[in-house]
């Protein structure tokens, strides 16, 4: 499943004569193509440019639905976000609170409570900004969030927030508006262009770097009588818009940069379609029946897919085979078909006072409130409804926040590259752990196991800034690492009581490996030069200086556990159902040691080059149960946590082994 989770709202059309069939149409062309991508990426790979289809279409929609009320004086802000309630809110509380009741029954309970916060986050139009906040090296995949989605929901609710002040403070000078959208959408698509070759999730999530594919809508509205009357019904101008959606679907993909320059193609294909009025080819080819009737539903039918199609993933611990994805989809049309003429369309007809707007906004604010405090509360632990025995671990470290203080002997700068910078505030540290997230998760298990005169810091972890990977080397594959892991080394140089250095890197982070089967791709990989390399040279830095040096051999990467260890949930015949075979979810001891044979060798080399300045350190066998295979579980304790990463117990041993090890190596 894609990383790329996109969403919509769905302004009604315009009513009455100005109403426009083949508008729904471009509607249903756009839910479609994102229903397609997500549930077959292989079919439609740019299918989540749907959204930014959408993003077109609601503010031209929005625009022209202001500007009518201002130019008539009927404008009211009351009248206003009433329709826009009675537009949003009754699907969206359906489809939030039947995600809660699934994710009760199916959910562990980390995954219930961040769902808690998504929902009160989704119910509140601040997705973007929740989603922001969570990215990170140890953020969940988009595909385990079931409300990813609501991202977009978020960016047009804000968009509804500040655009119509905008034009009812200038609505007395046409001038002032147009200018008002062209400096939004300039801005805007400044700033998109100039994060897009950033790391940054506010690419991608921050309505600033999003606007500017609404105001497109949005000057259209406004100039299209004027620039468009002349050029926008000929056939060739919506024509051309066609082409250039269909092209964007068919080459942009998922690895695209994006929004970027590439959403040119579908924003401005969008543009051209609808100026085109609505007796043109394209136009009438829009207002087909069937497609209007997607067109109608395409609100319902984005909300209800993602929940259904993530859920169906997080459950089978993969992605679930071609026919319950297909299953999927259909259930998807027929919810959002009974969604919408059952509960959206009665009640936008009926609800047409203030006081009956209490029924809508009473019950998005419970289901926000219920979100807040599943959240608060952890994933409500006494739900046991789903259970992981032994609980899966969460990877942060755990019994150390009375003894641990920030600060590692980094000036300012360089301690903010780093994700984290700790040490045992009882002794002056003479141990250092440096390294990257793996590091990170084996911290706890050493500082509880250390002893006194044997106290440690730790320098690492992961973040937007890169992570101390372990190795010193002048190439552009590295470059990413370099200025951490050199801020990392040269701090421990400085400090005169550290004695001994630990070096952790995962291996897939040192040899540039993407996949989950790292080990095995071990032996071919084109790195191996530079890995030997670049580890000797970190080393070198420290013998210098006086330091002993521990290699730590790597952990074997499984699968993370909450995919391979089957879940315990009140609805067996969904699990039955989406039942597979996730891979590498153990491996045997012999497999790994081939694996490892080469990457093993290179470390004993390293090693062997410096007379007792230098130890190799293997804690792997904490891994293994007694049949020689590695698992995720071994004497019924987790030995994984976040992917493939220690768990807290499993860092308990190697705490105990390598404090050990370090303390008699004087």
């Amino acid at each position: 499943m894609s990383g790329r989770s996109d969403g919509h709202t769905t302004p009604e059309s315009l009513t009455g004569p100005e109403y426009r069939p083949d508008i729904d149409g471009l509607r249903a062309v756009a839910v479609v193509s994102v229903v397609l991508f997500h549930a077959f990426p292989w079919m439609i790979p740019g299918g989540f440019i749907g959204v930014d289809v959408f993003f077109v279409i609601s503010g031209y929609l929005i625009t022209r639905i202001i500007l009518r009320g201002t130019t008539t004086g009927t404008f009211g802000f009351r009248d206003f976000y009433a329709r826009r309630a009675r537009r949003i809110f009754p699907s969206l509380i359906v489809v939030l609170a039947s995600v809660y009741v699934i994710g009760w029954l199916t959910l562990l309970q980390v995954e219930f409570a961040q769902l808690g916060k998504h929902i009160a986050a989704g119910a509140l139009f601040v997705a973007n900004f929740a989603l922001w906040r969570e990215a990170g090296y140890f953020d969940v995949d988009s595909s385990a969030k079931p409300l990813t989605h609501l991202w977009s929901l978020g960016i047009e609710e804000q968009f509804y927030i500040v655009w119509p002040f905008a034009i009812w403070l200038l609505a007395k000078s046409k001038t002032l508006v147009k200018g008002a959208a062209v400096l939004v959408g300039a801005v805007s698509f400044v700033a998109c262009i100039a994060q897009t070759n950033s790391s940054s999730a506010g690419l991608y999530y921050s309505p600033l770097t999003r606007f500017w594919e609404l105001m497109i809508g949005s000057l259209l509205a406004m100039v299209g009588g004027e620039l468009l009357a002349r050029i926008g019904r000929r056939t060739i101008v919506p024509s051309i818009g066609v082409a250039m959606i269909v092209i964007a679907l068919a080459t942009i993909d998922a690895s695209s940069p994006f929004p970027s320059w590439n959403a040119l193609l579908p924003t401005i294909g969008t543009a051209l379609i609808i100026s085109g009025g609505a007796s043109n080819p394209v136009a009438r080819l829009l207002s087909n029946k069937v497609l209007v009737w997607v067109g109608l539903i395409s609100y319902p039918l984005y909300l209800w897919h993602w929940p259904l199609l993530v859920i169906a993933r997080i459950v089978a611990g993969t992605t679930p085979t071609p026919q319950v994805r297909t299953a999927i989809v259909v259930l998807s049309f027929v919810l959002a078909a009974v969604t919408y003429r059952l509960i959206e369309t009665p009640l936008k007809i009926r609800l047409n006072t203030r006081t009956k707007m209490a029924v809508l906004v009473v019950p998005l604010v419970v289901v926000a409130t219920v979100g807040v405090v599943t959240h608060q509360n952890d994933g409500l632990p006494s739900r046991r409804v789903v259970t992981m025995n032994p609980p899966l671990d969460d990877g942060e470290p755990d019994g150390i926040d009375d003894v641990v203080e920030n600060g590692c002997g980094l000036d300012p700068e360089a301690e903010s590259l780093m994700a984290h910078c700790l040490r045992d505030s009882r002794e002056k540290p003479r141990f250092a752990l440096i390294g990257d997230s793996k590091a990170y998760t084996l911290i706890g298990g050493v500082i509880r196991t250390s002893r006194p005169g044997g106290r440690w810091l730790m320098i690492g972890g992961t973040n937007e800034n890169g992570a101390p990977v372990p190795m010193i080397i002048d190439h552009p594959a590295y470059e990413w690492y370099q200025p951490s892991i050199t801020a990392a080394i040269d701090a421990v140089n400085r400090n005169d009581y550290i004695e001994t250095v630990v070096l952790v890197g995962a291996v897939r982070a040192m040899y540039q490996i993407a996949s989950e089967s790292s080990f095995a791709e071990l032996p071919t990989s084109p790195n191996g030069d530079l890995v030997r390399v670049g580890l000797a040279a970190t080393v070198a830095r420290l013998v210098a200086n006086g330091k002993k040096v521990v290699l730590y051999v790597d952990n074997p990467p499984l699968t993370r556990p909450e995919d391979c260890m089957k879940r315990r949930t009140r609805l067996p015949l969904v699990e039955n159902l989406l039942q597979t075979n996730v891979d590498n979810c153990e491996i045997t001891r012999s497999t790994f040691d081939t694996q490892t044979s080469h990457y093993r060798a290179m470390l004993d080399e390293i090693a062997s080059g410096y007379t007792e300045a230098v130890t190799v350190f293997d804690p792997n066998d904490v891994y293994f149960d007694n049949f020689g295979i590695a698992r995720h579980v071994v004497n019924g304790q987790m030995m994984y946590s976040f992917t493939d990463h220690p768990s807290d117990a499993a860092a308990e041993v190697i705490g105990a082994e390598l404090n050990t090890l370090v303390s008699g190596l004087r």
